[in-house]
């Protein structure tokens, strides 16, 4: 989420205003809406977003055409998780401004929570029409399009983005994961190493990393990222679940199941783990192990498959066909895996 103003960082000299912490604000170069935006920017940065909304609400007060304050207040009700309210602070800025781009970008986000993906995108594009150049807004189109299964437009949205501002983290996690998807696994596997350059602690980029590698049969490889996202987060289900497949993969069955084992105690519902199980135990000649494995699995998956049956009913009647078809290619992968 992108903050309006600037900061100022300076000491505040006496005889300014008082704000609500004790601390004089500097009033003498600045209308007076401008310098509670700054000073409602600063706590927003800090995480005191209850605060820093009343500053933004200050501002609004001395001067309610003041777009920033709108959107920065915006900004700290959306950390609040209080989406509608920041698009409806957005709106209002925007009313006052339309070429604010921060607040375009603020309200992709707020929608984008909401799951409102093709508001958001038209946000995004607005966005950009202020400014062509603005990394975030083509990041953040791209997620969006990624949510609607637009892969290969969000990889191209990245691009841009990555093209723009080259230490763009999120750019390229979110370029990575879209190439994933398109199966084009080695530049997915350059997009996560680049953002492991940038933060080399970048959890995420480092499972995604080795998932991209076992997918594309650099299983050792993947190991070795696997690795090293378990040193960052230990008994996480989604390095057990990858590392368990891919030492599976490499024929060592027993540490595979070693991982599985920890993994279901965590989620005993998690069917594709007892499905690795399943074939572990059978490469290792236990063949009353792997049936009762598969049979959990199986068990689980009727259950999913009624479920996503079920939900993809319910979005056709609502009329969002989109997302009926996801919820039936779900069915049927759970059938086909």
């Amino acid at each position: 989420m992108v903050i309006c103003e600037g900061l100022d960082n300076t000491p505040h000299s006496a005889g300014g205003d008082r704000n609500m912490s004790g601390i004089s604000l500097d009033l003498s170069s600045d209308k007076p809406a401008e310098a509670y935006s700054r000073e409602g920017v600063r706590l927003s940065r800090e995480g005191e977003y209850d605060e820093s909304i009343r500053w933004f609400e200050r501002a609004i007060a001395t001067d309610p055409a003041y777009a920033p304050a709108w959107a920065g207040m915006g900004h700290a009700l959306g950390k609040l998780g209080r989406y509608q309210d920041e698009i409806e602070a957005c709106d209002h800025a925007l009313g006052l401004d339309p070429d604010l781009v921060q607040a375009w970008v603020n309200k992709a986000f707020a929608l984008g929570q909401l799951e409102r993906f093709e508001e958001k995108i038209e946000a995004c594009d607005q966005a950009i029409r202020v400014n062509p150049a603005y990394a975030p807004a083509w990041n953040a189109k791209g997620h969006a399009l990624g949510e609607l299964g637009r892969f290969e437009e969000e990889a191209a949205c990245c691009d841009i983005a990555v093209s723009l501002r080259p230490r763009y983290l999120g750019a390229w996690v979110n370029r990575g994961f879209a190439l994933m998807k398109l199966k084009r696994n080695r530049e997915a596997v350059y997009s996560f190493r680049q953002a492991l350059r940038i933060y080399p602690d970048y959890l995420s980029a480092w499972i995604n990393c080795g998932i991209a590698l076992i997918q594309d049969g650099r299983e050792t490889e993947a190991i070795r990222c696997l690795n090293r996202a378990g040193e960052l987060s230990p008994e996480n289900p989604r390095i057990l679940f990858w590392k368990g497949l891919a030492l599976s993969r490499k024929g060592k069955y027993r540490e595979a199941l070693s991982g599985m084992e920890s993994l279901v105690e965590q989620d005993p519902r998690h069917a594709e783990a007892w499905i690795v199980m399943s074939n572990c135990h059978f490469m290792l000649g236990r063949l009353d192990d792997s049936v009762r494995c598969f049979m959990v699995a199986y068990d689980i998956d009727k259950e999913d498959i009624k479920s996503c049956i079920s939900e993809s009913v319910n979005l056709i009647r609502d009329g969002r066909i989109d997302e009926a078809i996801r919820s039936i290619s779900q069915a049927f992968g759970i059938l086909l895996r």
